[in-house]
């Protein structure tokens, strides 16, 4: 699979293939790829997730082995995960990836509880006495900590996170249930691991963004036809996109039309434009979240474009054999006939 940039046209058949018949709000859909987190891992197509050392390796290590084996892009596999340190051929470019898991775990005291039950109830089933009961109770504290290192062929590092993260459960000995360690260190690996796979591979996401509704200080005679443009989000994106366009033509300046044009633009994919009616919108209102996130989403798109083209790049020797390598034999035997 080789990664192409879309053309604006490409991406809003892509957008309009995903909005549902109607959604809740006035929003518009983004289809998207977005970076992630660490540029290094793009270079790599194969991952061999080899032994981690901890009394948690092994159950950190098939989870981040799951993980990444569910990183996509297009419905294709980002990578091939591998668990044996064998690669054979057509493995393509490879990294290591190994470290350390450990969870600690500790039970303190923490203080008591009351609680008031009925120790009397009178022929009516009505209670007449109370009684308060006070109960002891713990602390269940968990700690998860290690290391995750990838390496490439040369031993070289790449990649290297140290992690520790604790979560913490009170429990009293009047509850019947008690907290599982097993389930608290399971919800801290997976968490972990989602972060690592997101260090690693891009994220491909489908989102439904809100428009801006407000209508203050917008000229009359555009009041109505952008409440219709409003409405059309719900059905017809595409129509309340080219209405935007309209009425942000009609009344440049305006913070709602500027930002809700420049929405639609980041749906087809224009992202210069989107950045440029982003920017004006800043202008316009310094400081607001909206266009700021906007801004955002885009540097995450182009940062995930140039991911992208590094990791489904063609090896420099493959393309050789393609073709380079046949031009230089021709030029070698013309260079002998020509002697």
């Amino acid at each position: 699979m080789k990664y192409l940039s879309k053309s604006i046209a490409v991406a809003t058949a892509v957008a309009a293939s995903i909005i549902p018949a109607a959604v809740s709000a006035e929003t518009l859909p983004v289809s998207a790829i977005y970076a992630a987190g660490q540029d290094a891992p793009s270079e790599f197509q194969t991952l061999v997730v080899e032994r981690f050392d901890g009394n948690e390796g092994a159950k950190f290590a098939l989870e981040l082995r799951n993980a990444l084996s569910r990183a996509r892009i297009d419905g294709e596999n980002y990578f091939e995960v591998r668990r044996e340190s064998g690669l054979g051929e057509g493995a393509g470019h490879a990294a290591w990836i190994n470290g350390t898991a450990f969870s600690e775990v500790e039970r303190l005291p923490a203080g008591t509880t009351e609680e008031r039950k009925c120790v009397r109830k009178d022929a009516d089933k009505k209670c007449v006495e109370y009684r308060t009961y006070t109960y002891s109770c713990r602390e269940l504290t968990v700690r998860f900590t290690g290391e995750v290192q990838m390496l490439d062929a040369r031993d070289e590092l790449v990649y290297d996170r140290g992690f520790s993260t604790t979560g913490s459960q009170r429990y009293c000995r009047n509850q019947s249930s008690v907290p599982s360690v097993s389930d608290m260190v399971t919800g801290m690996v997976e968490r972990l691991a989602w972060e690592i796979r997101s260090d690693f591979a891009p994220i491909q996401r489908n989102e439904d963004i809100r428009v801006l509704e407000s209508r203050k200080d917008m000229e009359k005679p555009l009041r109505k036809p952008f409440k219709k443009a409003l409405k059309l989000t719900k059905s017809d994106w595409a129509a309340a996109c080219a209405e935007f366009d309209r009425l942000n033509e009609a009344q440049p300046g305006h913070i709602t039309l500027t930002f809700n044009a420049g929405l639609c633009r980041e749906v087809v994919g224009d992202l210069d434009g989107a950045i440029e009616l982003y920017q004006r919108t800043l202008e316009l209102e310094p400081g607001k979240d909206y266009p700021t996130a906007g801004l955002s989403r885009i540097a995450s798109r182009q940062r995930a474009e140039e991911q992208l083209a590094i990791h489904y790049a063609e090896p420099a020797e493959e393309q050789y054999a393609s073709g380079e390598e046949g031009d230089a034999e021709g030029e070698t035997a013309a260079s002998g006939a020509a002697q």
